[in-house]
């Protein structure tokens, strides 16, 4: 069961974190058959030139999550970054629009 919680994303050695994309939290989603969870991640929310340039990203199922992953990204420019909740529908998970 993805749980009704932020996933917890945080990019980079210094582990700065992603805010909400979305002004309350979702549903609890159970994973079953082709039942799929889908997350959207924005690294960058300013019209700046600003920002830190990191190499990772560090994902959590949630905060209670004892198994982190961090991933090897390429270099990308992180300035105040969201996450949506978990959505079963990948359209719903974008935090762009």
């Amino acid at each position: 069961v993805m749980p009704a919680a932020l996933p917890t994303v945080a990019f980079g050695s210094d582990g700065t974190e992603a805010g909400p994309a979305e002004q309350s939290v979702g549903k609890a989603i159970t994973l079953s058959g082709g039942t799929t969870a889908y997350a959207g991640v924005n690294p960058k929310t300013t019209n700046t030139d600003w920002g830190k340039e990191l190499d990772s990203i560090i994902v959590a199922i949630g905060n209670d999550d004892a198994n982190p992953v961090s991933l090897k990204v390429g270099t990308i420019t992180v300035d105040k970054p969201v996450v949506t909740n978990w959505h079963t529908a990948p359209k719903d998970a974008v935090p762009f629009n």
